[in-house]
């Protein structure tokens, strides 16, 4: 009998990172698909990060998987599709649907069933779950979520009809919580979240390492990193958002 193949997208972040390591310890076959922006900077960090990841998995003696090699999709590389573009639209003026879900539509056309990790979350930072509220429903199917397409939009059913949701009911807490069980932190050390690294390392200022910091996921930054966060955070609460970018063109400018 063979063995189950799992499709994830993988970035190499902390969420997808996790369900790689929940994956790891089933008998089944890993495809991760990575999309390749050829104009972000963290592009080498979250390969390397990958490859850190899959041969320190492979050395665990509960690793029951296979990990087949990475499929790398270039972003540019990925279809056009109106229909799905007008439909993401929607949902982006409804409630801010980030631009990736376009292409994360169009490109689950190639990889159906393909794995997106998007945590629990509550209001302005959910806005799948907002739109799923209004729009659908979904079907748990006991290791994550799948849109019940017979009750959903069409649009919903563009946008997400293709995708299933494995750690849409965990928070990040309870991903911490499994970490520290499962005995898996040296794994979880080497993942990339950066968008803009300082030195090689991340930078504190961009929009994931805020989210890090504001979600008790301080500890995956360098001290250093930490202190720009909060001296930043600190200036736009005082001075406004212009000033806290100004304050990261600054950085930026005198760390190269």
């Amino acid at each position: 009998m063979s063995k189950e193949t799992v499709t994830i997208l993988w970035t190499g972040g902390w969420d997808s990172t996790y369900r790689i390591v929940e994956l790891s310890m089933r008998d089944v076959l890993i495809q991760p698909v990575y999309v390749e922006d050829e104009g972000r900077k963290s592009v080498p960090y979250e390969r390397k990060a990958m490859k850190e990841v899959v041969k320190l998995l492979e050395s665990k003696p509960a690793t029951k998987a296979t990990f087949l090699p990475v499929k790398v999709v270039k972003l540019t590389d990925i279809p056009e599709d109106p229909e799905i573009t007008k439909a993401y639209m929607l949902f982006k003026e409804e409630a801010d649907m980030g631009s990736q879900h376009d292409w994360l539509a169009r490109l689950a056309l190639q990889f159906p069933g393909m794995e997106l990790c998007i945590e629990k979350a509550l209001g302005e930072h959910a806005p799948c779950r907002q739109s799923i509220n209004r729009h659908g429903k979904l079907i748990d199917t006991g290791d994550g979520y799948i849109l019940d397409k017979e009750n959903s939009s069409k649009e919903l059913n563009l946008i997400l009809g293709n995708l299933k949701l494995p750690i849409f009911d965990k928070t990040e807490k309870d991903m911490k919580r499994d970490i520290r069980k499962w005995g898996y932190k040296d794994v979880m050390s080497h993942i990339w979240f950066c968008h803009t690294p300082i030195h090689d390392k991340p930078c504190g200022l961009c929009s994931p390492c805020t989210t890090k910091m504001t979600s008790d996921m301080a500890f995956l930054l360098p001290k250093a990193a930490r202190k720009r966060n909060i001296r930043m955070r600190a200036i736009e609460k005082r001075f406004g958002k212009k000033a806290a970018s100004y304050y990261k063109r600054i950085v930026r400018k005198f760390s190269r």
